[in-house]
């Protein structure tokens, strides 16, 4: 009689225990970030997972590996945002800006880490720099719309809402006596009042655009 081979381990346990570790390690990881910034040591996600810091290592290499993977999704909702306010603003330039920047500032002051991720993105995945590419390639269009509208300063720049953002992750990270939320909340209706373009400014706008169209 033939030998028999010996039964098959089913494998499908073993990938959900490795999926639940990886969830785990992702909402420490998010936890961590969240309290002490992104820069926070490792060893401190591992521990508020439970597990060893090598364990952290086999599943995400490289911190921008865990960077990313914690990010993922909100570097997408970013990105979708940015693509819903350019649409927006082809019936409501100034509102579909002003409404963008208020909530980007909203999301830096919720998830301070993640206004660092905004500042400086990793790259070593090519999903999350294509996210972070398609919100670039968004705000900049959504940009050029509004001034062409002229609803915002005419000499309002991308470098601008770069500003704007460090701004608010100083503030975040430091509030001092206004907490995270409100002082994100002050600066960024400075900055709106600061760049709207006036009625005047507005008029010219509109002027300059019918001539160049002749």
């Amino acid at each position: 009689m033939a030998p028999t081979d010996p039964p098959v381990q089913q494998a499908k346990p073993l990938r959900v225990d490795a999926e639940q570790r990886r969830r785990t390690l992702l909402c420490a990881a998010a936890s961590v970030f969240l309290r002490d910034g992104l820069d926070a040591p490792l060893e401190n996600v591992a521990k508020e997972a439970a597990v060893g810091i090598a364990t952290l290592y086999r599943r995400f290499p490289t911190r921008d590996c865990l960077v990313e993977a914690v990010f993922e999704a909100k570097m997408g909702a970013y990105a979708d945002r940015a693509e819903a306010a350019l649409a927006s603003a082809a019936d409501d330039p100034w509102e579909a800006f002003a409404d963008y920047i208020r909530d980007i500032a909203a999301m830096q002051a919720a998830d301070p880490a993640f206004g660092t991720v905004l500042l400086r993105p990793a790259q070593g995945s090519d999903l999350f720099a294509d996210e972070h590419a398609r919100s670039m390639r968004a705000t900049r269009l959504l940009l050029s719309r509004v001034r062409k509208a002229g609803a915002v300063r005419a000499d309002l720049r991308e470098t601008d809402l770069y500003l704007l953002a460090t701004a608010t992750a100083a503030l975040v990270s430091e509030p001092g006596p206004i907490m995270p939320q409100a002082a994100a909340q002050r600066m960024t209706e400075l900055f709106l009042d600061a760049v709207r373009a006036t009625v005047a400014e507005g008029a010219d706008s509109g002027r300059t655009t019918k001539g160049s169209s002749r």
